[in-house]
């Protein structure tokens, strides 16, 4: 019972970072589309 306990914890230490990551993997992938719509419409404009 005491191993599965310690395997619930080290998913639980390992996925809330991992967790986190995939949080800040799609807001950079918003930003980054955001930008480049942003640039397509400067270059659009001249």
């Amino acid at each position: 019972m005491e191993t599965l306990r310690l395997s619930r914890s080290a998913f639980q230490l390992i996925g809330r970072p991992v967790e986190a990551l995939e949080r800040i993997g799609r807001e950079l992938k918003r930003y980054n589309d955001r930008h480049e719509r942003t640039a397509e419409e400067d270059t659009d404009d001249s």
